[in-house]
């Protein structure tokens, strides 16, 4: 059975089991009918996460949900519905049946959007209401063992080049990893053996171990392993360098313009929640970033980022750029 559909079975079982939380939820539900506009929030709030526990989205997450409850005055409870890159969680309350104005789903954005250039999802983020995007990752790096022949982009492509299908480059099939992986093939010729080694904490498990030779992990993962001499960077794929690490180049200052993957995290809503809630939870996610002092630390901390919080409609245009962006790779991805 293929990479892809073994994630497309994974997809079908994790959604019936994840009905079994939606109807934990209905009392949630049941009271919501009054708790938009000015009431609004008057019942605690659920954030369904899209990744597993100990994940760079399952922090931030958590992190602007502890805040949340500081803002607004009431719970915000986090629940993690996982499985196929986020796409079971996403695909279950895209819905309007899930819009009760007191459950929103926090994602990343390459999930969001890599999940449908794949293939792997058949929505993207207009099948949602956007309420915001709420941070940077500390950005996607290319990593490979200390003792590798190459220390650049280039090197690494060029010794792909001259050994065709000997070097595995670990990926996660369907997300924005699996989508650079194929950028580097596609746009700049590498020719690697391209193999799924799982989430980034496996992925780096697995260069550590030997067993593939490269791959791409966030810096907040990797940081201790540079440190400790264990795995060099050979860049950021970010389009920028994170506000607090300025010493990593970027693969388009390497001269690969097309090798970038902004990884963000996005607030989404199901699809007919209130408007005015939207808005409200907006503003009040701004608030966190703009003025909670300890916020700003742990984001710092662990993103190596300054707390960035989006409006709802420069949310929704970066969502638009990084999915016409992946996109473009759509052909290759199916």
């Amino acid at each position: 059975m293929s990479i892809k559909k073994r994630i497309i079975a994974g997809f079908t079982a994790g959604v019936l089991a994840v009905t079994a939380l939606a109807g934990c939820q209905s009392s949630n539900r049941n009271a919501s009918a009054e708790g938009a506009g000015e009431d609004w929030p008057n019942a605690p709030i659920n954030i369904i996460c899209t990744h597993a526990a100990g994940g760079d989205t399952d922090y931030n997450a958590r992190l602007m949900a502890r805040m949340l409850e500081q803002e607004l005055g009431v719970s915000v409870v986090v629940n993690n519905v996982t499985g196929s890159n986020g796409a079971i969680a996403l695909g279950q309350y895209k819905d309007s049946k899930n819009a009760d104005n007191y459950t929103f789903i926090m994602t990343n954005t390459a999930a969001l959007t890599g999940n449908l250039a794949t293939g792997l999802s058949d929505f993207g983020y207009e099948d949602f209401q956007t309420v915001g995007i709420f941070g940077k990752q500390s950005g996607e790096n290319i990593v490979v063992p200390a003792d590798a022949p190459y220390n650049t982009v280039e090197e690494l492509i060029e010794a792909s080049k001259e050994n065709p299908g000997q070097i595995k480059f670990g990926i996660s099939t369907g997300g924005g990893v699996y989508i650079a992986a194929t950028i580097m093939s596609k746009e700049y010729g590498a020719q690697f053996n391209i193999v799924d080694a799982g989430d980034a904490s496996s992925r780096l498990t697995s260069i550590l171990g030997g067993h593939i030779d490269a791959s791409i992990v966030p810096y907040s993962g990797v940081k201790e392993y540079i440190e400790n001499g264990d795995v060099k960077v050979l860049s950021t794929l970010l389009e920028e360098k994170p506000d607090l690490i300025q010493d990593i180049p970027t693969a388009k200052e390497q001269g690969y313009d097309n090798l970038i993957l902004n990884t963000m995290y996005a607030c989404l809503a199901p699809e007919g929640t209130d408007e005015a809630v939207v808005s409200k939870f907006n503003e009040a996610m701004q608030k966190v970033a703009q003025s909670n002092t300890e916020y700003d630390e742990e984001v710092k901390k662990y993103n190596y980022q300054n707390p960035y919080v989006l409006g709802i409609e420069e949310s929704k245009q970066e969502l638009k750029a990084q999915t016409d962006l992946f996109m473009k790779y759509a052909d290759d991805l199916q």
